[in-house]
């Protein structure tokens, strides 16, 4: 009888569904970027078996691009959710400050250092990416990288900023904030976000561009991230955001993990000539639903180049 119960308990027990971890990624867009994010998220998706629910953090995105991006995730029976930069008045104290800063810290920006209080109070774990990034790898090797009890885990920046180091100077390696692996209780327990925004008012001067002060933070919601949690920031390994600086041609020693385009010059200019993680690019783009838009965005650049030209001529001529 025992013996029988014990295989009724099997039984019923494989029937079952586990349900599957979700894994949290945010990445914070306007109107200028839904393409590029549905780029990153696809080459997310095409690497990885895992179930995600992406986070778009949206500055007034149109609803056809919340639509577009909406029909692109569901398609691989994946999840989105979008949150209005503008909540972030009502979220945090002295939100109407952030503003101030709107010339040189867009809201967008900045809104990475409001992911935890965005994002519902039961999301404990996130990842957060900038819109020009390319994923080579499967992305749960990153989310099971230990925080070591640090606020969020960062790779190196491409170099060492000197411009900042002349008005802070950091305890540690200087970090990117292109890909931020976040604790968000952790976050929340210390009040970070409200400690930045206290920074940022204190050093308002710093972070407000004029002719006549050029000692002003150059890379501002990096700086900002990379002061408040000096200390505080576990090393990621460089693979997990290996920059590239298209016009300089590097090549990066490993491109499986992340690749993080870096610099003015993006994929979607064309820029000439062409670098391995650029051509890794395209081959993403080309293999994707989406490579209608690489002909709409040549269209584009040749048109704009060709005006701009037009435009010169013109000058000269006068």
């Amino acid at each position: 009888m025992k013996k029988f119960i014990t295989i009724l308990i099997i039984l019923f027990l494989s029937t079952i569904k586990v349900q599957a971890e979700v894994l949290n990624v945010v990445f914070t867009i306007d109107n200028n970027y839904p393409i590029y994010t549905m780029l990153a998220i696809n080459s997310i998706l095409v690497n990885s078996d895992s179930n995600y629910k992406f986070h778009i953090i949206e500055n007034n995105l149109s609803n056809k691009n919340k639509n577009k991006i909406s029909k692109f995730v569901k398609k691989y029976n994946q999840y989105v959710e979008f949150y209005n930069v503008n909540i972030c008045r009502d979220i945090i104290s002295n939100g109407d400050d952030l503003y101030k800063f709107k010339e040189r810290i867009t809201p967008i920006a900045i809104a990475r250092i409001l992911i935890p209080e965005i994002l519902p109070k039961n999301i404990n774990k996130v990842l957060y990416l900038d819109g020009d990034v390319l994923v080579t790898d499967d992305l749960k090797k990153l989310f099971d990288v230990p925080l070591d009890n640090n606020f969020v885990a960062m790779a190196k920046n491409f170099s060492q900023d000197k411009y900042s180091s002349e008005l802070y100077q950091f305890k540690n390696t200087y970090y990117n904030s292109g890909v931020i692996l976040m604790d968000l209780d952790k976050w929340r327990k210390y009040n970070i976000s409200n400690k930045m925004v206290k920074y940022l008012n204190n050093n308002s001067d710093k972070f407000i561009f004029d002719n006549l002060n050029e000692k002003v933070y150059h890379y501002a919601d990096q700086d900002l991230i990379n002061i408040v949690l000096d200390g505080n920031i576990n090393p990621l390994k460089q693979t997990w955001n290996n920059q590239t600086r298209l016009e300089e041609i590097m090549e990066p020693n490993n491109l499986s993990g992340i690749i993080h385009y870096i610099g003015p010059e993006k994929p979607w200019v064309f820029p000439k000539p062409k670098s391995i993680p650029l051509k890794i690019y395209y081959q993403y783009w080309h293999k994707s639903s989406l490579r209608q838009y690489i002909y709409y965005y040549l269209f584009k650049y040749l048109y704009i180049k060709k005006f701009n030209r037009y435009k010169q001529s013109l000058i000269i001529a006068k």
